[in-house]
């Protein structure tokens, strides 16, 4: 019964959302403006052109829309009256017409947009952009275009961090292991894709952190449902970074150095011939010692005991490399085929292993190596047979393998320190040559249909399948649960349908069913037998979002889902480097999620642009899966918490004067507790009940300024200098009951980088950055130290046309 309410609630609340809207605008004295907006020389429409609507007179605001797929818009006028309707759209100039409305009347005006040929001092007015229909939608979504930072050294996971309700927290320096925090959830709690796919079974060195700025168009940033296109089982959210796919010709390279030895660079090739042939390739790669400063508890080898203390010492294994390569191949613009496009992804990384989950314990050998081999495809049509029909089908393999070793012969202390074992046997922590195969496979089916004006319907369906078999080279007998594989597969297939109301309020309602399916071979202690752990679990859900525009400048939304999810395969089964265990019986996570949103926007109209957002989020979560960390072992993982209820706000500002001075910041507060009362299995009341999730930044914040000047020394050039606060505060690092003491530090940094462009077309860039001005002690998951203060310096070359 417990999951029937949920459904009762969605049809109910399905209901007031459809019904009472529709009353309210049924007047039947308004009259109604259709048509449509369409390219002049070709005839084909115009999605996403701004109509507007003014008072010939006064030119005061009254309405407006954006076209629909086809091109075509609709709006409704309440008073009769004289007014001017303009259409607009990126790089067209814009069209006026005049139009007297009478009462109760019906009219039809088509607008024929053309380019122009402007000089670099006219102005074209634009329409809406991709990111800004993307917040056109009523999920309570966030964009940011990466443009401001692909001259600097950041990788995509720095840029993420910057965004609202949004910490990007990681283990260390270059390479480490990342962990997203969204809405106060973290880790696999939120999902990440690229270009609508999941990252992750896309490989280390294709990660989040090793992926250059420049390599994205824009970041999108689900704070709660998520949509169906995406096929996520993410209950904290989701972010989708959106690479560029414009059919431009464009060249870039890079290099940058920086503090800890660290190199990186890159360039990319790109280019569409007349005929729609596409072909792109992107080489990088990525090195650092990571060699910083840490304060560390030092192990006396004479007394095996440690000092009293802290003391600073410097990283001494650490250094970490990947390389990586991109390849796209196909066609575009064909009768049979929009977008078919051949992908490959080549990548290896090394990772030298300094410390355990906790830095307590610390290594001086060990290393983990990885290989990504991912051949991939994406076919993309819209079909003229059913109305609006499109159809997308993207697939991506795996085929990559991976080696933890373990075979030094003692341990190490933070002062670099050895001391061989007793017993000279080998293994820091236990003896290993594991090699390890990993196969991740991922394919997504869409497609989307428009029976009528206002009405579209969706359908998505994912797949994710993972299956890993190793063995350890060292043991003369291979363990029982080596000789067989671990599997995990995932399906999630969701139905959705949106109705838009005149461009004034639009809401969408869908169903989803989540799938998986478990098999794990667990050895016994004694390792003479193993058991066999099979699942498999069915779950539906649901959820309504909807969006309200009052006026032109406020726009409100509103979502409630039901929702699940499902365990990740590193949950599951662990990273296969005896660090990250697995826990193969965990149980699917379910939530009730609510969220609330409104948004103040002046873009687009001035030279003064003002941006206010606020999203305010519930979460009810049973079965909550918690990654921990021993103590006594330094090793981690995932347990079912009982029920876990997150409340929760973020705030963000944003103004910028032309392209001159932009100012901006967020804040957000986050209420997450334990709310299991008692005991498992009695009437006795828990001492962590109502306690703070422990390892869980609950209160932090961003503030950016930046100044772009032109024609600095260089006629033509561009100067951007952009300034960065990042504020964490103080949050528990163990269970408040058990431990109140253990806490993790209130953190302040401050961040500096300056740019120089230069050329007839601002091809060549040289940059400069400071992160961490005033070297501050910079703390993360259960207390693992990051970088000190770093100095970095790029030079790039862009193409573009």
């Amino acid at each position: 019964m417990k999951h029937q309410e949920p459904v009762i609630r969605f049809f109910l609340l399905l209901f007031l959302t459809l019904i009472l809207p529709v009353t309210a605008f049924a007047r039947h004295d308004n009259s109604r403006i259709t048509g449509k907006v369409i390219d002049k020389p070709t005839g084909q429409p115009l999605e996403y052109a701004i109509v507007e609507l003014r008072d010939k007179d006064s030119g005061k605001f009254v309405a407006s829309c954006a076209t629909d797929s086809l091109g075509k818009y609709v709006l409704t006028v309440r008073e009769p009256g004289n007014y001017t309707l303009k259409a607009s759209y990126t790089g067209y100039s814009q069209m006026t017409k005049e139009i007297a409305i009478e009462p109760s009347e019906k009219y039809r005006l088509t607008f024929e947009l053309e380019e122009p040929s402007l000089s670099l001092e006219e102005v074209v007015v634009r329409g809406l952009s991709e990111g800004e229909r993307v917040a056109r939608l009523a999920y309570n979504v966030q964009m940011m275009e990466t443009d401001k930072y692909k001259s600097t050294t950041l990788d995509l996971s720095q840029v993420v961090d910057k965004i609202s309700g949004i910490k990007i927290r990681e283990t260390g320096g270059l390479g480490s292991d990342i962990n997203v925090s969204l809405n106060g959830f973290s880790g696999k709690h939120v999902k990440i894709f690229i270009d609508g796919m999941p990252m992750d079974g896309m490989g280390s060195a294709f990660g989040l952190n090793n992926i250059p700025a420049g390599m994205a168009k824009r970041i999108e940033v689900y704070k709660g449902v998520v949509p169906i296109e995406l096929g996520g089982d993410a209950i904290g959210g989701a972010i989708n970074i959106v690479t560029d796919n414009t059919k431009r010709t464009r060249i870039n390279a890079s290099y940058s150095y920086g503090s800890f030895n660290t190199h990186k660079s890159g360039a990319l090739v790109e280019h569409t011939t007349k005929k729609g042939f596409y072909f792109m390739v992107n080489p990088y790669q990525n090195y650092s010692d990571n060699d910083y400063k840490v304060n560390a508890k030092i192990l006396d080898f004479a007394t095996d005991n440690y000092l009293p203390g802290t003391r600073e010492v410097r990283r001494f294994h650490g250094a970490y490399h990947n390389e990586a390569v991109v390849l796209k191949l196909g066609v575009t613009d064909k009768k049979w085929a929009d977008r078919l496009i051949f992908g490959f992804i080549g990548g290896y990384e090394y990772k030298e292993i300094q410390n355990a989950s906790t830095m307590d314990f610390v290594f001086g050998g060990r290393y983990n190596t990885a290989t990504t081999l991912l051949p991939s495809i994406a076919y993309e049509k819209k079909f003229n047979v059913l109305k609006g029909l499109r159809v997308s089908l993207n697939g991506n393999y795996n085929f990559g393998k991976s080696f933890a070793a373990d075979t030094v012969r003692g341990n190490y202390n933070w002062l670099g320190q050895f001391k061989p074992h007793d017993n000279n046997l080998p293994g820091e922590r236990s003896y290993m040559k594991y090699h390890y195969r990993d196969r991740n496979g991922a394919i997504n089916l869409k497609a989307g249909l428009m029976p009528a004006h206002g009405h579209a319907i969706s359908l998505s369906n994912t797949l994710t399948t993972f299956s890993r078999k190793g063995h350890n080279e060292v043991e003369s007998e291979a363990q029982l649960s080596d000789r067989y594989p671990s599997e995990n597969f995932k399906n999630v297939l969701g139905l959705s349908y949106k109705y838009d109301y005149r461009s004034v309020w639009n809401t969408s309602i869908f169903v989803k069913n989540y799938t998986s399916h478990v098999e794990a071979y667990v050895d016994s202690d004694d390792g003479q037998s193993v058991s066999h752990h099979s699942r498999t679990d069915s779950y539906f859900g649901g959820g309504i979002a909807s969006t309200y525009f009052a006026g032109r400048f406020v726009q409100l939304k509103a979502s409630y889902e039901h929702t699940y999810r499902l365990p990740t395969s590193r949950e599951l089964f662990g990273d296969g480097d005896g660090l990250e265990l697995g826990t193969s019986d965990l149980k699917p996570e379910a939530s009730d999620n609510i969220n609330l949103g409104m948004t103040f926007s002046t873009a687009g109209i001035a030279d003064h642009q003002l941006t206010a957002d606020a999203t305010f989020q519930y979460r009810n979560v049973t079965d909550y899966i918690r990654r921990t960390v021993s103590q006594t072992k330094g090793t981690a993982s995932s347990v079912n918490e009982g029920s876990v209820r997150s409340l929760g706000a973020d705030f963000g500002l944003r103004y910028s004067f032309r392209d001159l001075i932009h100012l901006g910041g967020n804040f957000c507060y986050y209420d997450m507790r334990n709310m299991t009362r008692y005991k498992s299995g009695t009437n006795v009341e828990s001492t962590i009940y109502r306690d703070r999730i422990p390892n869980q930044p609950y209160m932090y914040g961003n503030a950016e300024a930046g100044v772009t000047l032109r024609d600095v020394a260089l006629k033509g050039s561009m100067l951007d200098i952009q300034y960065a606060l990042n504020y964490i505060h103080e949050f528990y690092l163990d269970w408040p009951s058990y431990n109140g003491d253990s806490t993790v530090p209130m953190q302040l940094s401050h961040d500096i980088f300056v740019s120089y462009n230069f050329g007839k077309t601002h091809n060549f860039t040289v940059s400069l950055e400071c992160r961490n001005i005033f070297n501050e002690a910079l703390y993360d998951n259960f207390n693992l130290q990051k970088p000190g203060r770093s100095f970095g310096i790029k030079i790039g070359y862009n193409f573009s046309k």
